[in-house]
């Protein structure tokens, strides 16, 4: 009788069990199996000297500069919901605008605030005049820029961020992702804390810049401009720092830290790693 007994209790508290699983799923989100998406083509002016701003939470951000007058924007919205019908409902109510202030361009998403299980996303691909500043922010989604020439600040919380062919001042910031920079020019600041970071600068670059790379998991590959100057200073905790350049060292000689000069030191390279090895070259 008493193991008839545990056996009936077991199987009940079983089926609570259940029961509660299926209330959390449908209070939290686990079944949204409805998918609605839809693209919006914008077109605005762009003066010279102005800044360009995009901000989304959940979706990518592509930046191609272009010998063109006007920014020509593509956003791609994804909603989410129990179904279809819901899922096209929610993105009904998603605009997306291009909205002129001074000597800014925005681009703005105006969506629903409280979202239960449901979900937007808003990804960015975007043309616009290549002698133009960006503000660029998302927090769930990669960054891509190429051919920008303008002060670029660029921040994401979960996402690789990419930039290429850019000339200015150049601040990437990122928490989850890896940030990679090819033929670039300017002095750069360059963040994550779980990916590496690889930079390589053009070979027309000027010889001096200031240039800060920091990550905490992941390891740094600099190559520098020609001729480089710069005052070094560059260290990790689990790793090695290599650099292929002629560095005249001050202080300890280290494998995991380097300070010195490259040149006549004009500039400033700050290279700062935990778990991972930096190669300067």
């Amino acid at each position: 009788m008493k193991n008839r007994h545990a056996i009936h209790m077991t199987l009940s508290s079983m089926l609570c069990l259940a029961v509660l699983l299926a209330g959390c799923c449908i209070n939290f989100g686990c079944v949204m199996l409805g998918k609605y998406e839809r693209t919006v083509e914008l077109s605005a002016p762009l003066s010279s000297g102005s800044t360009f701003v995009a901000k989304t939470h959940n979706g990518s951000i592509t930046i191609h500069g272009a010998d063109v007058t006007e920014c020509r924007l593509t956003a791609t919205i994804v909603t989410r919901a129990a179904n279809d019908e819901e899922a096209e409902e929610l993105s009904d109510q998603v605009e997306v605008t291009l909205v002129p202030s001074g000597d800014r361009l925005t681009a703005k998403i105006d969506q629903p605030t409280r979202l239960i299980n449901k979900s937007v996303s808003v990804s960015y691909d975007i043309l616009i005049p290549n002698e133009r500043n960006l503000e660029l922010t998302s927090h769930n989604g990669a960054v891509h820029i190429n051919d920008i020439i303008g002060r670029i600040n660029a921040t994401t919380h979960n996402g690789k961020m990419n930039a290429e062919n850019i000339s200015g001042s150049t601040v990437l910031t990122t928490h989850n992702g890896h940030v990679t920079c090819k033929d670039i020019s300017g002095d750069s600041t360059l963040h994550t804390h779980n990916g590496g970071v690889d930079v390589v600068y053009s070979e027309t670059a000027p010889s001096v810049c200031n240039v800060s790379i920091v990550t905490h998991n992941g390891g740094i590959d600099f190559a520098s401009p020609p001729d480089f100057s710069a005052h070094v200073d560059a260290s990790t905790h689990n790793g090695s720092v290599h650099t292929d350049l002629p560095i005249t060292v001050k202080g300890k000689v280290s494998k995991s830290k380097l300070t010195g000069t490259i040149g006549t030191g004009e500039g400033k390279l700050h290279l700062e790693t935990h778990n991972g090895s930096i190669k300067i070259r």
